[in-house]
């Protein structure tokens, strides 16, 4: 990895994103651009602050979390790592961000994020994980551990070139980052059978799971094969894709889970949100969002 994006905590002390960027790049010789972002609503609107004023707020802001940024870095090693700091006034952090990533090329785009079952993202959180050009790692709490473990979770249930190339995508990035992490790859997909045969009773269950298997198989092991991963480290199950990523992401103590992000449109996908959205609300692990 050469390029890192770290959106800065607004809690300053913590700063578990750029953490886990601070690992990489000392692995890998990756530079790090770490952004802070400031706002105070209605000074930009108002009608009564000249523009000196506003110019001033503006620059009062941004010294001040220079300042915490520069304190936070002086505390902790940061090696050999090159690091710039810019803060920002921007009130939408994420469209900033987006814009970055269409100006310069970045390997990954990484953002804390503490989740719980009963947690809501902010609209900025999803357009960042549904826009962005560049992978993006939502960091919750969880430390790494020694020789880790990173989960892709492929889409097999499609043969698009689009969906194709997202499977390709997403094992690419779960070697790469594996490599930068020392850790090991496993890879998942899970065959739902379809609501109607499991109503009208048209087909067993099982009999449907393993002709799934046996038709996926061939893809399986060119997958497998070309990203060189270990067949044991497949875990191919029946169920609905969230569910089924969460449990093995448990079962196998995965430090990241890398997925593909089919972003949709329509009112009701905005609503119920995909696969990865879902995955982010249940999952202990970081999650690395791939378009």
């Amino acid at each position: 990895m050469r390029e890192l994006l770290v959106i800065a905590d607004k809690d300053t002390t913590k700063q578990s994103a750029f953490f886990h960027a601070l690992e990489i790049a000392k692995n890998t010789g990756a530079k790090i651009e770490f952004v802070g972002f400031v706002h105070a609503p209605g000074v930009d609107s108002s009608e009564i602050l000249s523009h000196e004023e506003k110019r001033k707020v503006h620059h009062k802001y941004i010294d001040g979390k220079q300042a915490e940024i520069d304190s936070f870095l002086e505390g902790i090693d940061t090696g050999d790592v090159k690091i710039h700091v810019d803060v920002v006034w921007e009130k939408s952090f994420e469209r900033w961000v987006i814009a970055r990533c269409d100006q310069k090329s970045f390997d990954m785009v990484f953002k804390s994020g503490h989740r719980s079952e009963t947690f809501l993202y902010t609209p900025s959180d999803w357009q960042l994980m549904r826009h962005c050009p560049e992978p993006v790692m939502i960091v919750g709490d969880k430390e790494w551990k020694e020789g880790g473990v990173i989960l892709a979770a492929l889409d097999l249930g499609s043969t698009s070139q689009r969906t194709l190339d997202l499977n390709e995508d997403i094992l690419r990035q779960s070697i790469k980052l594996a490599k930068a992490t020392n850790s090991d790859v496993h890879a998942c997909y899970s065959i739902a059978v379809p609501k109607a045969l499991a109503d009208l009773d048209l087909i067993d269950p099982k009999t449907y799971e393993e002709r799934m298997k046996s038709s996926l198989d061939p893809m399986i092991r060119k997958l497998v094969d070309d990203a060189g991963l270990d067949r044991n480290h497949l875990h191919l199950v029946s169920g609905k894709p969230a569910r089924e990523i969460c449990r093995i992401s448990q079962n196998i103590d995965a430090d990241v889970v890398i997925l593909g992000n089919k972003t949709r449109t329509s009112l009701r996908g905005r609503l119920l949100g995909n696969t990865a959205e879902n995955v982010l609300h249940k999952v202990s692990a970081d999650v690395v969002v791939i378009k």
